[in-house]
């Protein structure tokens, strides 16, 4: 489950990424933010749904750019090799990288 997933990410050198909750949770359905992590890494919050939402890594899994959030296709997108990752799960959709965007877990204050 999580605690080994967490360690394989140990493993690889890159500690799960927790960001706080805070404002990100009065989103409306189909916006996003930029939220620091307690480590310095950003992440992206989106309200894919009224009940959900979500946070990713923002760095590329390719090359380490930072991803955007595209409103009019609700998917994240790298502005670098245009590249598309999925809302809900962070999976690639097109374009070079091989791993999906990293989870962030949202944590409440």
């Amino acid at each position: 489950g999580g605690e080994l997933a967490a360690r394989a990410l140990e493993r690889r050198g890159e500690a799960s990424l927790v960001v706080p909750e805070g404002d990100a949770a009065s989103l409306a359905v189909g916006e996003a933010r930029a939220v620091a992590a307690a480590d310095g890494r950003e992440a992206l919050v989106v309200r894919v749904d009224a009940s959900t939402l979500v946070g990713f890594d923002r760095r590329c899994p390719h090359l380490g750019c930072p991803v955007v959030w595209s409103a009019e296709r609700a998917r994240l997108e790298c502005p670098c090799h245009h590249a598309a990752f999925d809302a809900r799960t962070g999976a690639v959709l097109f374009g070079p990288p091989r791993r999906a965007l990293g989870r962030a877990t949202l944590q409440r204050a």
